[in-house]
């Protein structure tokens, strides 16, 4: 039996929304809505938080370690939005390290950028490989020539990754050691959806983060003690909040916006936000317009297996390559192969333990199975109108990393007698992009971000 609970303008006047997902958008736009509305957070799962997800660790000396298996760094250039909200919240941050390694088990190659010349050149003997030393010198080719191609075409032009690689006569090597782990690494796609970007898309996210160019990086954050800090501060200033409440669907009516959960129970609410991935949001809606289907359709997804574990075979052999960061290809350019990256938690939340706390993507078979955590399957954009999550430092000496987070879904109303169902929405935020430091930081001490003030509701949200 379904019950039916009325959620629309109170006695004080305030209209009232709801928020589904408890992401860090989800979190955020709630947070921000409550200033001047009436909220109601649902959540799928049990704990709030999305891919931002802590987990204590012990290690063999039974100190305990705060890991994060998925949100772990940002910076203070390209994520404006998150350090505003983290200096609202009080919340503390420590310097990380963001280098990036390649290891290629098909002709042996390791190396690191954003070491320095021990990380290039961890091997010492590919000082006297004529091969590496012409993949390194054509890193700067590779910045000149995407750069023109921004300035020569047009958002029309489709010309993919890989059309460009092959048009500007890069090599294999090349293809395979610097280019295809570039932007796999970043996206976590596989070499065939790598190649398949569009170029033009492509390049123009990286001008846009410093990465066809030199030197200009900012510094990088993670978070003292796990991404959780803020998911739980944040969830502390909601007043309701409904975690293990699958939303089935969302329905407009003339006066509300019906949600149904997974109880059966129906919240009439003025407006909602959609804070889940584009296909989720999709399904959510009883009545999509032409507009919403095709928007939504357009975003692709890959599946990634995260396995959280403490096996350091999956790092490179040489011990000046690990970063990180680390990058393994199976052969130097066998088709099908997915994005394999095991990052270093030790370095980027400055973990001090004997024992590697490490996560890694899309490698479930090479880890010891006494060492796993934690196991779980997600899936992360991969289309070309996707964002990638969080980004290293290219594997070269002169490069450096991108990447962006995901807005929240625009807020959907009740429409007009002058609408289409869907068409009266507010703009949703873009995402906001992220690129990343090459300085090794060591375990510095936490600071805290400075005051800030975030953006009034209505406004884009981003982080």
């Amino acid at each position: 039996m379904e019950s039916f609970a009325a959620g629309t303008t109170t006695a004080a006047g305030r209209l009232s929304v709801a928020v589904i997902g408890a992401g860090v958008s989800g979190l955020t736009a709630a947070y921000l809505l409550s200033r001047s509305h009436d909220v109601t957070l649902f959540e799928a799962e049990d704990r709030l938080g999305g891919h931002a997800h802590t987990h204590d660790v012990t290690d063999p000396d039974g100190r305990q370690h705060a890991v994060d298996s998925g949100f772990i760094v940002h910076n203070d250039v390209t994520y404006p939005w998150l350090r505003k909200l983290f200096g609202e919240l009080d919340v503390e941050v420590r310097p990380t390290e963001m280098s990036m390694s390649v290891r290629c088990e098909g002709c042996g190659l390791e190396y690191a950028g954003g070491c320095g010349l021990r990380g290039v050149f961890a091997q010492p003997r590919r000082l006297a490989d004529p091969r590496f030393l012409r993949m390194l010198w054509h890193v700067r080719r590779f910045h000149r020539r995407a750069s023109a191609f921004l300035r020569t075409t047009n958002d029309e032009n489709l010309t993919t990754y890989g059309e460009f690689l092959e048009r500007e006569r890069l090599d294999d090597y090349f293809i395979a050691h610097f280019a295809v782990p570039f932007v796999s690494c970043v996206w976590s796609a596989g070499r065939e959806a790598t190649l398949a970007y569009p170029a033009r898309y492509l390049f123009r996210f990286l001008d846009q983060h410093g990465m066809l160019r030199m030197g200009g990086s900012p510094r990088w954050y993670t978070v003292a003690g796990g991404s959780r800090v803020y998911v739980e501060r944040l969830a502390r200033l909601l007043t309701d909040v409904r975690a293990a409440h699958r939303v089935t669907s969302v329905t407009r009516r003339e006066d509300c916006v019906q949600i149904r959960d997974v109880t059966g129970r129906i919240t009439a609410v003025d407006g909602v936000v959609i804070a889940t991935h584009a296909d989720q949001a999709l399904g959510l809606l009883a009545d999509p317009s032409d507009a919403e289907v095709s928007t939504l359709k357009q975003f692709g997804y890959s599946a990634n297996v995260t396995v959280l574990h403490t096996d350091s075979s999956v790092l490179p052999t040489a011990r000046n390559a690990r970063a990180s960061w680390n990058y393994r290809m199976a052969s130097c350019g066998r088709p099908g192969q997915a994005a394999v990256v095991s990052y270093w938690m030790n370095l980027l939340q400055g973990h001090q333990s004997r024992q590697a706390f490490l996560v890694t993507l899309n490698d479930r078979e090479r880890i010891e199975p006494g060492t796993v955590t934690l196991l779980r399957r997600s899936g992360r954009k991969a289309s070309s109108v996707a964002s990638p999550p969080i980004a290293p430092c290219m594997p070269a000496p002169t490069t450096a990393g991108a990447s962006t987070r995901t807005a929240a879904a625009p807020v959907l109303r009740p429409p007009s007698t002058s609408e289409r169902p869907g068409e009266r929405r507010s703009p949703g935020g873009r995402p906001w992009d992220n690129w990343c430091a090459r300085r090794r930081l060591g375990h510095a001490p936490a600071i805290r971000t400075g005051p800030a003030c975030l953006p009034a509701p209505g406004l884009p949200v981003a982080c």
